[in-house]
């Protein structure tokens, strides 16, 4: 008979580790080193959403108390508390946030969305590659940047901001959600979000706000959409905008395609205005396989929004802002000052990130991730998108050398099995499911 097992071989496998805990404490963020604490980021994000956060507000100053005294397993049940009272904050009638629509389900979303002219013209697997060459390169410049005031960035790095920092490193978790969804694709006849959420739980070893949320639903059963909403105060942050180009490279010149698969794919970890940025992020990206102009690629983009909703308003009115300033740097002041009550890592601000630098970069790559990374925010994931559709618009034999060879062939992550791929393979994998993915929808 085998030796009977002892509960003290279970005592690694902690709940709720106390590294993970001091993390969401007190971190810095990989690359930039940019100081952050999750935890006041979901009360924050919870307040932008409309409700009560005094409860939580109360147990977090208890919290720093005993994060200084280092009462780490005191801190466990203090965090859990602050979940709680954020899952049953009140709504606070008189917020904002209230006055707009907030539609979760694809009918309401998509309703007034234009139909797609497909044209199989649109295919080219140079403009593929160019996405994936502009976001790698986007992303790995900007890396470096994030988590700070874009004002900070320009006088600390000068002239040498919005461009590679040393030998670009390409680990980035935004990419790792794309490789999922891609093999979701590869390997199913029907896809759903149920089967981009089977291929997150077997490939994503970690998350970060929102897709750690997700992750640590999913892996209890809870499912989309429940998944990205269910005690998941982030549901509206950047995760499912940063993540979403995947699915314009997918279905070139067809946006509407584009949208409903960014909204299966953004509904795993998000919800609302969280899900509306990652189906905006996916349609430019399709839009710039048939459109060479960015400002019109914006403004059609326009088309495929939700209406009456906060994330339309907050389209429009950077829209606005872009034509009538005489300068980025004046728009960068009006979105420190709209959103300053908003994380870095919220969607709104970042958005308007990313409109402006197309809309002042003039489908230039070098101003354009110059002006990305002096507006600040969340600059890997916003030059990621920029640098997608750009790369589409030039296509890889149009982008610049000194972008592409620091980045070598391959594309490093940490996804087991998918350490190492040449970055042309993934181009062709993507161009192959082009013709796929038109059999799985109907939009």
């Amino acid at each position: 008979m085998d030796e009977k097992g002892s509960w003290l071989e279970s005592v690694d496998l902690s709940v709720f580790p106390s590294r993970l805990v001091e993390l969401f404490w007190k971190s810095q963020v990989p690359g930039s080193r940019a100081p952050e604490c999750l935890i006041a980021g979901a009360i924050q994000s919870t307040e932008n959403m409309g409700r009560h956060v005094q409860e939580a507000e109360i147990l977090f100053e208890h919290g720093l108390e005993l994060l200084d005294r280092g009462r780490i397993n005191q801190l466990k049940s203090v965090t859990s508390l602050i979940f709680k009272s954020l899952r049953e904050a009140g709504i606070d009638k008189n917020h904002h946030y209230h006055r707009y629509e907030r539609p979760l389900k694809w009918a309401a979303i998509s309703a007034g969305f234009p139909k797609d002219q497909r044209d199989h013209k649109t295919i080219s697997f140079d403009k593929i590659l160019g996405g994936w060459l502009g976001q790698i390169a986007g992303a790995s410049m900007g890396t470096k940047f994030e988590g700070y005031r874009g004002e900070i960035l320009e006088r600390c790095y000068g002239t040498t901001l919005g461009y590679y920092l040393g030998t670009p490193d390409t680990y980035n978790d935004d990419i790792t959600y794309e490789i999922a969804f891609l093999q979701a694709l590869k390997e199913n006849d029907v896809l759903t979000w149920n089967e981009i959420a089977s291929k997150w739980l077997e490939l994503i070893p970690f998350g970060w706000s929102a897709e750690y949320i997700a992750l640590e639903n999913l892996k209890m059963g809870i499912f989309p959409p429940e998944s990205g909403s269910f005690n998941n105060p982030f549901q509206e942050w950047i995760g499912a905008q940063m993540r979403c180009m995947i699915h314009g490279l997918v279905c070139p010149g067809r946006p509407r395609d584009a949208a409903y698969l960014a909204y299966i794919d953004s509904c795993v970890s998000h919800s609302g205005n969280g899900v509306y940025g990652g189906i905006h992020s996916a349609v430019m990206t399709s839009l710039a396989f048939i459109h060479d102009d960015v400002k019109k690629i914006i403004e059609q983009s326009t088309k495929y929004v939700p209406r009456n909703t906060e994330f339309e308003h907050v389209l429009i009115d950077i829209i606005e802002e872009c034509k009538k300033s005489s300068s980025w740097r004046d728009v960068r002041s009006f979105i420190e000052q709209r959103f300053e009550r908003y994380n870095w890592i919220h969607v709104y601000p970042n958005l308007c990130c990313v409109i402006t630098s197309l809309w002042y970069g003039e489908g230039d790559f070098d101003k354009t991730m110059y002006i990305v990374s002096g507006l600040g925010y969340d600059v890997d994931c916003n030059a990621g998108e920029v640098g997608t559709i750009l790369g589409v618009i030039k296509g890889a034999q149009g982008l610049s050398d000194r972008w592409v060879s620091p980045l070598g062939e391959y594309l490093y992550t940490y996804i087991a099995g998918f350490e190492r791929i040449k970055i042309t393979d993934l181009a062709q994998l993507t161009a192959s499911m082009t013709t796929k993915i038109e059999s799985l929808i109907s939009t």
